[in-house]
């Protein structure tokens, strides 16, 4: 059954870049609904980021082809190095992709026999361990996952808004309750009085001035961070900076981009030429991913945050955007701005007897209880003890 399929390691940039025409055909190509952060631009820009940190990580993405040589599955892979000469295989781009799947233009029998194939020839390499994170229950490579690997015991969901629904921004509109409109209006006079101005939504498309805008939108998270007593461990990496400039290259600014190509869609809050609040989003396939928000500390009591999103969802939906992705965890604030959530499981797969220590310790029982501890506790709490440094916390990018 599996004879048919052939499959290549890609170990390095090099290799990645040579495969980026099969890579950017199986994009195209391939049928899963939300493939955003498996495409190339997001990818390369993180092997950009990572370049000069090859002990630590490398990439080691699986490339099935068919009997005729043409390309039918990408999985794209990072093996990372921990303490104890632990080798650990990851997404490529973790902690910074949201979602995790493979790029294949295949279904049911013929997906899972070419996913054995790309198995095996992952298991040649050694390594403890398969670790995929945020899998979504509509994934490509979700059944072969629940079947071959062991889920995690920290499931949680992906709320998303159906922008489909609605026919104009009038109808988007009608969407909210008196107190709602009544709030946002209440934010948005708030800040008239501090600015001077109304404050208006724009997208950036002048790469000198996204990048500048990059570097504030990091300082401003983690100083946000921080006051919460929160540690992303994206958003902290010595690489999260270079990351950011780096999709600034390799994803075209959005809306300009078509439906079929990712591009970025970073959108600003300003008023009398000042930047007020940001959201860093990623697009394809009309699809908006909420990927990272930002805002000045001044306006964090004023909620600015909720009159940004308003206005970007309004902005996706006039440039032809049909869902509105809020990313994981599934946090309360963003119940308002979501009609539909989607399972969200993560996955490991042990091959050796450290890599099913580790499983059924750690991530299996250790790290859910430890976020749940954590999450539980006050921020004044999480300050003082500097937890936050200590555990391996998902917080979501947004």
């Amino acid at each position: 059954m599996n004879a048919h399929y052939t499959c290549e390691l890609l170990q390095s940039a090099d290799a990645l870049q040579a495969a980026l025409a099969d890579w950017q055909r199986l994009e195209r190509a391939s049928s899963q609904p939300a493939p955003g952060f498996q495409t190339s631009g997001w990818n390369l820009a993180w092997m950009q980021a990572l370049a000069g940190d090859a002990p630590h990580a490398a990439p080691c993405a699986l490339l099935v082809r068919d009997g005729a040589g043409e390309p039918v599955l990408l999985w794209p892979l990072m093996r990372e190095r921990y303490p104890l000469q632990m080798e650990v295989f990851t997404w490529l781009s973790d902690p910074y992709g949201q979602y995790g799947d493979v790029l294949t233009t295949l279904r049911e029998d013929a997906l899972m026999a070419a996913m054995h194939v790309a198995l095996a020839t992952l298991r040649t390499l050694g390594g403890d361990l398969v670790r995929l994170r945020h899998v979504r229950a509509d994934a490509a490579c979700a059944p072969f996952l629940r079947e071959v690997f062991r889920a995690t015991q920290d499931d949680c969901a992906a709320p998303w808004l159906d922008l489909s629904a609605f026919a104009s921004v009038e109808a988007y509109e009608k969407r909210f309750n008196r107190e709602q409109r009544r709030r946002r209006r209440k934010i948005g006079k708030k800040l008239k009085q501090l600015t001077g101005a109304e404050p208006t939504l724009r997208l950036m498309d002048e790469p000198r001035e996204i990048r500048a805008a990059m570097d504030r939108v990091l300082e401003c998270k983690r100083q946000w961070l921080k006051e919460k007593g929160l540690v992303s461990r994206a958003l902290f990496s010595g690489h999260a900076r270079a990351f950011l400039h780096a999709l600034v290259e390799h994803l075209p600014p959005a809306p300009r981009a078509d439906a079929d190509t990712p591009a970025l869609a970073l959108s600003v809050l300003e008023a009398e030429g000042r930047q007020l609040s940001w959201e860093v989003g990623l697009r394809f396939r009309r699809r908006h991913y909420a990927w990272l928000t930002a805002h000045e500390p001044e306006f964090t009591r004023h909620s600015i945050g909720r009159l940004h999103m308003y206005l970007a969802q309004m902005q996706a939906l006039r440039d032809g955007v049909k869902a509105y992705d809020l990313l994981v965890p599934d946090a309360p604030h963003k119940q308002s701005w979501s009609s539909h959530k989607t399972p969200v499981r993560n996955y490991f797969l042990p091959l050796s007897l450290r890599g099913r220590l580790l499983g059924a310790t750690y991530l299996n029982h250790l790290r859910p209880f430890a976020r749940d501890v954590y999450n539980r506790m006050p921020p004044q709490l999480r300050r003082l003890l500097r937890i936050s440094e200590m555990v391996d916390h998902d917080n979501g990018m947004g």
